[in-house]
């Protein structure tokens, strides 16, 4: 008995190891929303930026880039969510899911919100990584992420608890709260800022993934996480043979799974990108039948076979076309890895010894079959197909087990061949050379609360964190680029920090002499200079006192113009006036302006 449990362990074993590092992770973070231009820079390009596409599966080492308009949403394994607003970079760094369930990503720059949902697993940790910190989520939490130019970092928490590590340490960010670190170490937890538009739309996106929970009777646990997608664009309808399955709701004439997209080459394996905004769960787990009455329907996985798939298709391919059909419930798959019941592993099988002779059920279904020619697979240009049978899986050349033995090209590895990327999209080539000396993706990730990730293999250090009253404001120093405010200038001025260059001399120094009347023309009457009146900044609409004055009850009397004739006397003699600011009202100061 000992023996035979030896040998079903050994069994297991080996079909563990035999799956490909990729066939791992590589179903457990997808782009699941974009908005404008954003594009991924992959292993399979090159180092070049491509443009994006919806459903297109993420792998550590992907880079991503959110145009100056645009957005995008990357949905994680689990029902966690990361959302990247303009101008902001992403680079996934690490996704674990044997035993422990790790997420590791990188925010260069640019502005995120995340909204993690812990795993069961024994270990479970999100762990963002920016420039200066690193933050650790490892219960369930929602929060924002605003990492600038110069590496300074806001971290707000909406929900639940983070841990936010600097070079100086480790402190715990409760619920409520804002913590912010410049590239001098110093850190202030405040009170975070009223919620902004970018803040209400992604807890408005949270509300909406929490209340579509009516496809989850349907499914096995691992895939209710999708239920949005099924509960905005189909129904679930019941079946004699198959139980409730799923149909989609908006389908054109002749339309048929896995024609709306195309095979990319992704790691090794030839993955199918769904154009559909519904297209993930449907075209990488479980299969599809049809029935007259009820049109194409999905029907899902068991609860105990949930395996992600490149795509449940079967091949046919010649050098002029390549064919492929959807496959139908308990129809053998041949992939290269373990995917569940009824599939083969074709890097444990001598390929040229499996003869394929059963007939696929969905092939007899009216156009069920995509054919389409050889260059379109590969470069995503259509090209007409000439000389090729309408359905090949009816009569045609013998079917192919396992993707189709053809080397990709540059363009198989673009989700949206055809699309053309403008030049602002891209990301600029400084902001390029300046990610690569961050070292931002060689960090170790702090799998339990109390290791360091900048002292790896030692416990993490309290950080030194100041802590102020009053939500911190945003000032003109904290724009992209400018730094932050000293700690110097922060204790001595925690509301707002003046502007910089703004020309203006302190208001201390404009002097209280009176100012000079000019003699005025025959016939007009006598002038003040405006250049003497020392006026103070002009406000913006809806901004009320410019930065700089807000607070102040006082406004300096005019400086007097310097006398024609002496000019540098009355210069020397005006910066040696003592400084004194006068009170005054605020309908006189308005007549005298």
């Amino acid at each position: 008995m000992k023996k035979l449990k030896f040998i079903a362990g050994m069994i297991v074993l080996c079909l563990i190891m035999s799956v490909p590092a990729t066939a791992e992770v590589i179903g457990t973070a997808r782009l699941n929303l974009i908005q404008d231009d954003v594009v991924v820079q992959t292993e399979d390009t090159g180092g070049e930026w491509v443009a994006a596409s919806i459903n297109m599966p993420l792998l550590p080492g992907d880079k991503i880039w959110v145009s100056e308009s645009g957005r995008a949403e990357i949905q994680f394994l689990g029902g966690t969510y990361l959302r990247a607003d303009s101008n902001t970079g992403v680079d996934i760094t690490k996704l674990q899911r044997d035993g422990d369930n790790i997420i590791q990503v990188g925010v260069p720059q640019g502005r995120t919100y995340v909204k993690y949902r812990r795993s069961p697993a024994r270990d479970s940790v999100l762990q963002i990584d920016t420039p200066l910190v690193s933050v650790m989520a490892y219960g369930s939490a929602k929060f924002d992420l605003n990492v600038y130019e110069d590496g300074y970092t806001e971290v707000s928490v909406i929900d639940g608890v983070v841990y936010v590590e600097g070079r100086h340490g480790n402190t715990k960010v409760d619920r409520g709260s804002m913590i912010s670190v410049g590239s001098d170490n110093y850190a202030e937890l405040s009170p975070m800022r009223p919620k902004d538009d970018w803040v209400r739309w992604n807890i408005a996106r949270d509300s909406a993934y929490a209340k579509a929970r009516g496809s989850s009777r349907y499914l096995p646990p691992a895939l209710g996480v999708y239920s949005h997608d099924f509960d905005e664009y189909g129904q679930w309808v019941h079946t004699p043979d198959y139980g409730y399955v799923w149909r989609p709701a908006l389908v054109v004439s002749g339309w048929a799974p896995y024609r709306t997209g195309r095979w990319v080459w992704a790691r090794g394996d030839y993955v199918w990108v769904s154009y559909e905004p519904w297209g993930w769960a449907p075209y990488h787990y479980g299969r599809w039948a049809f029935r007259v009455g009820i049109g194409w329907f999905w029907v899902p996985p068991a609860v105990n076979a949930v395996f992600w798939s490149p795509g449940l298709v079967a091949w046919i391919h010649t050098p002029t076309y390549v064919s492929w059909v959807p496959l139908a419930p308990r129809e053998t798959y041949y992939g290269y890895g373990y995917y569940g019941p009824h599939s083969v592993n074709l890097t444990k099988v001598n390929i040229k010894t499996i003869n394929i002779t059963n007939v696929y059920v969905n092939s007899r279904v009216t156009n069920a079959v995509t054919v389409v020619h050889r260059d379109t697979f590969l470069t995503g240009k259509r090209v007409k197909v000439s000389g090729a049978p309408a359905n090949p899986f009816v009569a045609g050349p013998r079917i192919s087990p396992g993707r189709p033995d053809i080397k990709p090209v540059k363009a198989t590895v673009v989700p949206l061949p055809t699309k053309v990327i403008p030049e602002r999209a891209l990301p600029s080539k400084r902001l390029v050379e300046k990610q690569k000396t961050l070292g931002i993706s060689k960090r170790p990730v702090a799998v339990k609360e109390n290791v360091s990730v900048f002292k790896a293999g030692k416990p993490a250090s309290p950080m030194p964190v100041r802590k102020i009253e009053k939500p911190r404001p945003v000032t003109s120093l904290l724009k992209p680029g400018t730094g932050r405010p000293t700690e110097r200038e922060t204790k001595e001025k925690p509301q707002v920090m003046p502007k910089e260059g703004a020309g203006k001399p302190p208001v201390g120094e404009r002097e209280k002499a009176k100012p000079e009347v000019r003699k005025a023309a025959p016939g007009k009457p006598a002038v003040t200079p405006r250049e003497s009146v020392g006026k103070l900044p002009k406000q913006e609409k809806g901004r009320g006192v410019p930065d700089g004055q807000k607070g102040l009850k006082e406004r300096p009397q005019a400086v007097p113009k310097q006398s024609e004739g002496s000019p540098p006397q009355v210069k020397e003699k005006i910066q040696k006036q003592e400084k004194k600011v006068e009170p005054f009202e605020e309908k006189k100061d308005r007549e005298r302006f």
